[in-house]
């Protein structure tokens, strides 16, 4: 299947997310993969939060699928930081169009939009939002800038970790041991990984940044990606 041409990020040559179903890949992967759901909500059982750590903010896709989980899972009272980043930011026109087509619940792209139009994506650094809904709060902590000024800025560790740059082939930085290294620095115990390249030398850094990773079946046309859980540095 062609795609089309607003899904191509013609910076990397690459398109932002999967044809066909972009939030059901979303899901199976990074947080049915990764039993973000139930961690989350025994966190919010518990009175506390959850910390999700992502690389390749690009449209806020995975932030959509996530609030569409959430509800779908009858998940109440959550509390999230949800800490991302990206080096050019799209435009709140480009992000419509991207989002517009997701198969998901059309509040959650209202939610997110609305938010990301009260950013100022031309300055660096941190910017926060607060997009809350039936499920809770999501304290949305975006970076615009470099994949490891955001990691080594974090104030906190990550319980989950979304790296979903474009494929390594096309953006090679995203995906360099420094910047594994500095994501299992930030990462709690048992945290996990989730993504959609299954790349030899992503996996070696994953492991050398402290995961135990395993290659899972992909989604659509993907035939593998990696899943992992930090076990500490050696």
């Amino acid at each position: 299947m062609d795609t089309p041409k607003h899904l191509l990020n013609d910076r990397y040559d690459d398109r932002y997310f999967d044809v066909v179903n972009a939030i059901q890949e979303a899901k199976q992967l990074h947080i049915e993969g990764a039993c973000v759901i139930d961690r989350l909500a025994a966190a919010a059982a518990a009175g506390g939060k959850f910390r999700i750590g992502e690389t390749g903010f690009g449209a806020g896709r995975l932030l959509v699928a996530l609030m569409d989980s959430l509800e779908a899972g009858g998940v109440a009272g959550a509390e999230v930081d949800y800490c991302s980043v990206e080096l050019y930011p799209v435009s709140i026109e480009k992000m419509r169009l991207l989002l517009g087509g997701l198969d998901c619940r059309p509040r959650h792209i209202e939610n997110l939009t609305d938010a990301y139009s009260r950013i100022d994506t031309s300055v660096p650094g941190w910017h926060r939002a607060v997009l809350s809904g039936d499920f809770g709060v999501i304290n949305l902590r975006l970076f615009i800038g470099e994949a490891l000024d955001m990691a080594v800025t974090l104030d906190d560790y990550c319980d989950a970790w979304f790296l979903d740059g474009h494929a390594p082939s096309k953006n090679p930085e995203m995906w360099r041991a420094e910047l594994l290294s500095a994501i299992g620095a930030k990462s709690a115990a048992g945290a996990t990984v989730t993504t959609f390249t299954a790349a030899g030398y992503v996996r070696r850094n994953l492991i050398a940044a402290g995961f135990c990773v395993q290659r899972v079946p992909g989604y659509g046309g993907k035939k593998e990606a990696l899943k992992g859980v930090f076990l500490g540095n050696s």
